[in-house]
């Protein structure tokens, strides 16, 4: 064989060699990440369900300090219903209870 044959084979065996050790590290770099790319996919996905969890936290705690209006303004209107059965003078109270509970349930009504 000519000597110039055997030194084109010898650098293209050179490259093969070349590329295929690169390829070698380019799919070991891959494998060693993929574990921590799995990691942060979870990751991403508990933040986004803890997101979502907190928000409904904070819609419940809405809702029940509006259910807790509620309870008080009716509370106060009982109260004042059973002074009235008792001592039965007690109308300006009444009616005092009765304006209280008229615009809380208008308010409610318009939200």
């Amino acid at each position: 064989m000519p000597p110039y044959i055997t030194a084109v084979t010898t650098i293209l065996q050179l490259i093969i060699s070349g590329a295929t050790v690169i390829t070698l590290v380019y799919t070991l770099t891959r494998f060693l990440k993929a574990p921590e790319q799995t990691q942060n996919d979870r990751l991403t996905a508990c933040e986004a369900d803890i997101r979502t969890i907190k928000d409904r936290l904070r819609d419940g705690d809405n809702h029940f300090a509006s259910l807790d209006d509620g309870t008080t303004v009716t509370q106060q209107c009982i109260l004042a219903m059973m002074d009235a059965q008792i001592s039965g003078d007690n109308i300006d109270d009444l009616k005092k209870q009765r304006a209280n509970l008229y615009a809380y349930l208008s308010q409610k009504g318009a939200k």
